[in-house]
This record gives structure tokens, C-alpha cells and sequence, in this order.
């Protein structure tokens, strides 16, 4: 409790201090929904793009060229089906719309929680589910995206209620969830590749979940056209924008020279469906299958062009192997140890670094901290990394997890 509630301080008064008074993610999507709905416009019109910066920012942006990326900064960057996620709120004023999303945010958070332990069937005692709930909703993630009002929420809500279906055997439901996520294409790019592979190899059980997902897709992208033909030429456009008007770079971006880092993505990703391979035959009460699938989540974030720490609502799944199967890894020798050591690490120092700046701020004024609001966020960028390793040193030992669990592990 202490530590969300000083997160919650340092995102309300610390990290958000400076920012726009109407600055939110919601409105661009809510705003393309809106128009394209009711009045047949393009989401993706420069036009469009200008109502939202005038809205967010109080001018539209200005470039010398039109052709400037720069000129649709901060517009609708979405597949345009995902104003069919949005299509009740388009009919409500912009306020109410936020008040509902505040409302639902919350609830969110705490069913795609709720999901993973459904997936994993993991039912820790109450006081580790009770942390874990805290620690979960108090994170600078998650408030993050909660502040920004960001549609990261509803996307990680939908990923993991497609693993808790694919767990309970309902895979028909699971490739429509599957499917529907997709309106946040960079969450799922791997882990689509990654359950087709698993479907395929055993399609007499599994090939309900490709069929559903293929034939969901196909309906997403021909309502798509009926709303707005030619919307993927579209869409692409925006995307190609998108990488200029905002720091769209991965984290390999950071790490290599722009010539590397494409190259470090794509044997990073080789290597990570090469190492899971062999998982692929596994059910999806396996142990493993869960622990590969976590995996490949958090590769995700070591390739997309985002830094954006809202995007780490899909390390829960990984957090939550590591605290189901810390007694497992610690025995896998030093490394091993050191490993999940970093990894707890990593993920503890926002809330400690908030803590600090929450107990200074008792005697200091808050505009004397906003200097030091990095500070939290110094391991941010290297928190998939750990979690990353540590999940692959826990799939790799083949005698440490059993290959089929039927009941609980609570310790």
C-alpha cells in the first residue's frame, strides 16, 4: 500500500507536472471514431490530425513541408476497426467518455490480473495475491497508462483473457480475443506468430483457435473497408509517420546503430522461436507453454518502436511466473540466482525511488523535485531484459518443471 500510494504520488505530482492540462491518449482514438462514425471523415486526414493538436496541444502543428510527418503528430494511429472498440463512446461528449474510462480503468487492471492467475492456475494465499494486486495496480505502468488514459489498458485486458480461454479450452473465443487485440498490432507481433506455431502443431485439438483467429482477423479488416475503403493504404501512411513525430525506437534502437539494431531484432527473434520450438507440442496447462508465452511478451518489448513504460503492462504475466517459480529458479545454481535477484530489482527501484521523493517532499517544495523525475524510471529500460533471461533460465531446465500441471503450485 505504501508503495502504491507513492506512486501514485509521483505520477500525480511529480511526473505529470509539466504536462498539457488536456493532454490524453484517448482523445485522438475517440476523436477518429467520432468523425469517421458520424460524419464518414477519414481518421487518418491531416485535417483530423490538426482538430486533435488544436484540442490537446491549442494549435495544430506547423511545418514548412506538408509532407513533414510532424504535420499528423499525435493523430489517430490505430487499425481503423479499432473505432468499432470504441463505437458507443463515439455518440458521448468527450468528458464523459474520460469519466467511463477512469471508471473502467481500475476494474481493468484488476481483471487482466485476475486472468493471468486464471491462465496460470496459480491461486497464491491471500496476502501474496493481495501484494501482488498492489504492487500490480500501483505500478508506474499501470498508473501511467491510467493518467494518459491510454488504450494499452484494454489491449493488455484482451491478451490476457486470450490465454485464461486458451487455458480453459474455449480456443474459438480465445482467436476472437486474439483477433480483436490486434487493434494494438505492436502487442501481438509475436505472440500471434507464437500460438499459430503452437496451434499447428497439433491441429486435430488446437486448429479451432487458427480458424477463429483467421476468420476474426478477415471480419476486422473487411468491416474495416465498409467503413473506410482503402483504410490499410491508409494506415500505413501513419505508421511510417508515426517513428518520426514521436521517439519511436526500440529498445535495440538504443542499444545499436540503426543499421544493427534491425538485424539484433531479427536474430533476437530467430533465437527466441528457435529456443521455443521445442515447447511448441506442450498443452497449455504446461508450465512451460505458460513460461515461453510470458517469454515471448517480453521480447516483444525489446523490438517494437516504443519506450513508452505503459507498454510493460505485458512483463505481469512474466512477474508472475518468477514469483510462482522462485523457489525453482533459485536452485538452478549462481547465475540463476543472480538473474532473478536483478530481475525483483529492476521492478523495485521505481517504487523505492518514488518513496524517497515522497519523504523529501515533506519538507522540500515539489517544484524543486521535478529535476530529479527520471529518476524512477532509470530502470525502465532495461526491465524486459531481466525479466527476458530470467524466464528463458527458467524454460530451460527440463528436470525443474513437471510437463503437466493439473493442480496448484502455491509455493
Amino acid at each position: 500500500m505504501v508503495s502504491a500510494g507513492s506512486m501514485q504520488f509521483y505520477v500525480a505530482k511529480i511526473w505529470s507536472a509539466n504536462q498539457p492540462p488536456y493532454f490524453t491518449d484517448l482523445y485522438a482514438p475517440w476523436w477518429g471514431a467520432h468523425e469517421l462514425l458520424l460524419h464518414g471523415r477519414s481518421p487518418y486526414a491531416p485535417e483530423v490530425a490538426h482538430e486533435i493538436q488544436t484540442e490537446i496541444y491549442g494549435a495544430p502543428a506547423v511545418a514548412a513541408d506538408s509532407s513533414d510527418p510532424a504535420t499528423i503528430s499525435g493523430g489517430f494511429a490505430y487499425p481503423v476497426y479499432a473505432v468499432l472498440l470504441l463505437w458507443p463512446a463515439a455518440h458521448l461528449s468527450f468528458s464523459t467518455v474520460q469519466t467511463l474510462f477512469l471508471c473502467f480503468s481500475v476494474p481493468a487492471l484488476g481483471a487482466g490480473l485476475a486472468l493471468w492467475l486464471r491462465a496460470f492456475r496459480f491461486r497464491p494465499p491471500l496476502s501474496q495475491g493481495l501484494a501482488a494486486a498492489f504492487f500490480a495496480l500501483g505500478s508506474f505502468p499501470a498508473l501511467q497508462a491510467i493518467k494518459l488514459q491510454n488504450l494499452s489498458l484494454i489491449a493488455a485486458l484482451f491478451i490476457a483473457a486470450t490465454l485464461a480461454l486458451i487455458a480453459s479450452d474455449h480456443l474459438i473465443l480465445a482467436g476472437m480475443f486474439l483477433a480483436v487485440s490486434s487493434f494494438k498490432p505492436q502487442f501481438v507481433v509475436l505472440l500471434i506468430p507464437w500460438l499459430i506455431l503452437w496451434s499447428l502443431s497439433d491441429w486435430r485439438r488446437r486448429g479451432a483457435l487458427a480458424w477463429s483467429f483467421a476468420a476474426s482477423a478477415l471480419s476486422l479488416i473487411a468491416a474495416g473497408e465498409l467503413l473506410l475503403p482503402g483504410w490499410i493504404r491508409g494506415f500505413l501512411q501513419v505508421v511510417a509517420a508515426y517513428r518520426h513525430y514521436t521517439f519511436g525506437h526500440s529498445l535495440l534502437d538504443l542499444w545499436f546503430t540503426p543499421s544493427v539494431a534491425p538485424v539484433a531484432s531479427a536474430v533476437l527473434v530467430l533465437a527466441t522461436f528457435a529456443f521455443c520450438w521445442r515447447y511448441r507440442r506442450l498443452p497449455a496447462n504446461s508450465p512451460r507453454f505458460i513460461i515461453t508465452t510470458s517469454l515471448m511478451l517480453a521480447m516483444t518489448l525489446l523490438i517494437i518502436p516504443t519506450l513508452a513504460p505503459h507498454a510493460q503492462l505485458l512483463l505481469l504475466p512474466g512477474f508472475l511466473c518468477l514469483m510462482r517459480y522462485r523457489s525453482v529458479l533459485w536452485k538452478f545454481g549462481r547465475l540463476a540466482r543472480l538473474v532473478l535477484v536483478a530481475s525483483w530489482l529492476l521492478l523495485a527501484w521505481p517504487w523505492a525511488a518514488a518513496a524517497g521523493l515522497m519523504v523529501v517532499a515533506v519538507r522540500t517544495p515539489i517544484v524543486a523535485l521535478l529535476r530529479w523525475w527520471q529518476v524512477p524510471l532509470y530502470t525502465s529500460p532495461i526491465l524486459p531484459v531481466g525479466v527476458l533471461l530470467a524466464l528463458a533460465v527458467l524454460a530451460s531446465r527440463r528436470a525443474a518443471l513437471p510437463e503437466r500441471e493439473l493442480e496448484p503450485l502455491t509455493r
